[in-house]
């Protein structure tokens, strides 16, 4: 009879691939995805809505942080989005307002929106440590921090 192994909790999701830590390779993976594709979005579009709620939903500082774990280039994506001008700008929002914002932001309709989201968030995630994956999810709803964390 086989035996279950406990899995340490520490574990890291093995990727599959290396992704580029590059500005126009994350803008190539994004762009070249089935899902933004179809809505006639290029890349740099698709990912400046994502990331530009996802910073609206984050506190002071872990905005910051983020930018910097995506490194310069990607990051200043991040920079781009000027509702992060001014003092605190952390906007609570549920999964249903966040995923309408990025929606009306592109002119799709919202379950496209969903779709893009989750490859911005893929793109977004594989290239930040996990600590920061946990930080930017702890800062989401449940259920839109489900689509942001890892699988495992």
């Amino acid at each position: 009879m086989a035996q279950e192994t406990e899995l340490p909790l520490n574990i890291t999701p093995v990727k599959e691939r290396d992704e580029p830590l590059d500005l126009q390779g994350f803008l190539d993976e994004i762009g070249n995805s089935q899902e933004v594709r179809v809505n006639k979005l290029d890349g740099r579009t698709a990912a400046h809505a994502v990331l530009c709620t996802l910073a609206r939903r984050l506190s002071d500082g872990e905005d910051v942080k983020l930018m910097r774990a995506l490194g310069d280039d990607i990051g200043e994506l991040i920079g781009e989005c000027t509702i992060l001008r001014g003092p605190s700008h952390a906007k609570r929002m549920k999964r249903e307002e966040f995923i309408a914002d990025v929606a009306d932001h592109l002119g799709i309709k919202v379950d496209q929106a969903f779709r893009v989201m989750t490859v911005v968030f893929t793109a977004v995630r594989d290239r930040i440590p996990e600590d920061e994956v946990a930080a930017v999810a702890s800062q989401l709803p449940a259920d839109l921090a489900d689509s942001f964390r890892r699988p495992v």
